[in-house]
């Protein structure tokens, strides 16, 4: 090893000072810069976060007006009443019954089908046998895809009983036989 002069001793010694001294400020400074970079990350998400909240705030009177407006539009008038199976098919039935009176129909039988639940929704359906003239049919139809609750027609047959006698006479128009399910929603939930 070489001797080193006083000049270069007392150098030495006050680099190595020096480099103790970077490295204790270094120790302290990396990690308090560290955490400030941190802290600054977090008050940018925070104020984003912010920002987005108080839009979401400000839409609120809109989303309420929009709410009452649904709210307004009853629903619950578009499904039958009772989440009951068995009641609801009843509620079906003399809805049916009614439509077919009014419109010059004649009810030969009526069945209820098994129902159907689809998440919220109960599908009930009956299925329906009677004659009727043509004019009627159509009034009846009409009648029944427009009602309250909704009702809908699915596998609608028609067709002609064989008498021949009848169709040699144009004044009166004959009954047809019309057979069709009808169905109706009810919410499982309801009372």
């Amino acid at each position: 090893m070489t001797n080193l002069t006083s000049k270069q001793s007392k150098a030495a010694a006050l680099a190595l000072l020096a480099l103790v001294i970077a490295l204790a400020i270094a120790a302290v400074a990396l990690p308090l810069w560290l955490l400030n970079q941190r802290y600054d990350v977090a008050i940018d998400g925070a104020a984003t976060r912010l920002d987005r909240y108080s839009r979401i705030v400000g839409m609120r009177d809109g989303l309420q007006k929009k709410a009452a407006e649904v709210a307004g539009l009853e629903a619950n008038h578009h499904f039958l009443k009772s989440a009951s199976p068995a009641l609801a098919a009843a509620e079906l039935q003399e809805q049916a019954t009614i439509i077919l009176d009014q419109n010059g129909g004649k009810l030969n039988s009526i069945q209820i089908l098994p129902h159907k639940d689809d998440g919220v929704y109960r599908q009930v359906s009956v299925n329906l046998q009677l004659t009727a003239p043509l004019s009627a049919v159509k009034a009846m139809l009409y009648a029944l895809e427009s009602a309250r609750p909704y009702l809908f027609v699915d596998n609608f047959a028609i067709r002609a009983p064989f008498n021949p006698a009848a169709r040699n006479d144009a004044a009166t128009e004959p009954d047809l036989i019309v057979q069709f399910d009808l169905t109706g929603y009810a919410l499982k939930g309801a009372p």
